[in-house]
C-alpha cells in the first residue's frame, strides 16, 4: 500500500503492507493510480513561477504548477472559476502552509464544474494549467491584479484521517462534470 506521511513540513512517499488493518488497505490498482498521479505532480509542467511573476503579459501560454486553498467559486460562462490563496508547494506539489504566507491570489477557471463536496472553500489543491491572462482579484477588502490559469489537471488534497474512506475524502485528480447551460434546460420544460 502507498502512504503519504507528513514529515518536517512535507509529505513523504512510502511504502507499507497493511494486513493488519483491512479497513485502510488498498487494492494495487489503488496504489497504482496513487503512484501514477503522484508522478504527474512530482513533475512541474513548465515554467517555476509564482502567481507575482505571472501577471506580466509574456508569460502567458507559460504552464504551471501551483498549490494553494480554494478561497471561493464563481460561475464562468463556460464553467467555473476558483479563487485560489496561493501557497509554496513540497516535492509531490502538495500545499505547504507555513506561518510565512505569500499573500498570493490566482484564478483557475475549467470547462464544467467539480463535484461541490470535493472542491468547496478551504479544499487544497494543486493545479496544473496555463496561464492565459489576469484580472483584478478582490477579497476581503482588498485586492489586486492576479493571473488566470486555464485548467488542465486539479489534484484534491484530504485532510481526512487514513482509512477514512468516504466520498468527501476523495484525494486524486478529479475531472469537472459538464455544467448544464440554462437556455437547453428551458427548452426541455
Amino acid at each position: 500500500m502507498i502512504l503519504l506521511r507528513r514529515h518536517k513540513g512535507g509529505l513523504l512517499l512510502s511504502a507499507a503492507l497493511m494486513a493488519s488493518s483491512p479497513a485502510v488497505a488498498a487494492s494495487p490498482e489503488e496504489d497504482a493510480r496513487v503512484a501514477s498521479e503522484l508522478g504527474i505532480l512530482m513533475t512541474p509542467p513548465g515554467a517555476a513561477l509564482t502567481p507575482d511573476d505571472a501577471t506580466d503579459a509574456k508569460q502567458i501560454g507559460q504552464r504551471i504548477r501551483w498549490a494553494g486553498g480554494v478561497h471561493s467559486i464563481s460561475p464562468s460562462e463556460r464553467g467555473v472559476c476558483l479563487t485560489i490563496l496561493y501557497a509554496r508547494s513540497g516535492e509531490y506539489g502538495e500545499p505547504q502552509w507555513t506561518p510565512d504566507p505569500t499573500y498570493q491570489t490566482f484564478v483557475a477557471c475549467t470547462d464544467g464544474a467539480y463535484d461541490p463536496q470535493l472542491v468547496q472553500a478551504h479544499t487544497n489543491v494543486t493545479i496544473i494549467g496555463t496561464v492565459t491572462g489576469k484580472r483584478y482579484i478582490g477579497m476581503g477588502g482588498g485586492g489586486s491584479e492576479g493571473p488566470v490559469v486555464t485548467i488542465e489537471r486539479l489534484y484534491r488534497w484530504s485532510d481526512c484521517l487514513a482509512g477514512d474512506d468516504s466520498p468527501a475524502c476523495r484525494t486524486g485528480f478529479l475531472e469537472p462534470a459538464a455544467t448544464v447551460d440554462e437556455s437547453d434546460a428551458k427548452s426541455d420544460d
